[in-house]
């Protein structure tokens, strides 16, 4: 991916960060098959390490994950979004970076 097309996107998903943060970020109490997905996951990875949550967003995957046991920590490409994460999982660690 070019620096252009990147930069688009990190702008894109900055302008949206708080709409994104408020519109997601309790979605999984919505979802029992995503938190059965992330539950065998949990105890997939139990004693691994840390995963790392790519493309966290405001956090709220990492969170659940945090809160059955896991040591996590989030990443995204949108700085906007890493305060949303942040201001709302302030016991998680977050990171600015490029998946790729």
């Amino acid at each position: 991916m070019d620096d252009d097309t990147t930069q688009s996107i990190r702008e894109s998903y900055d302008r949206i960060a708080d709409e994104y943060a408020f519109r997601i970020f309790n979605e999984l109490q919505y979802k029992p098959l995503d938190r059965e997905l992330l539950n065998r996951f949990a105890a997939e990875v139990a004693g691994r390490g840390a995963v790392c949550d790519m493309g966290c967003g405001p956090g709220h995957v990492a969170r659940y994950l945090r809160d059955v046991g896991t040591s996590v920590f989030g990443l995204d490409l949108s700085s906007q979004m890493i305060e949303q994460a942040r201001r709302l999982n302030p016991d998680i660690s977050f990171r600015e970076g490029n998946m790729l």
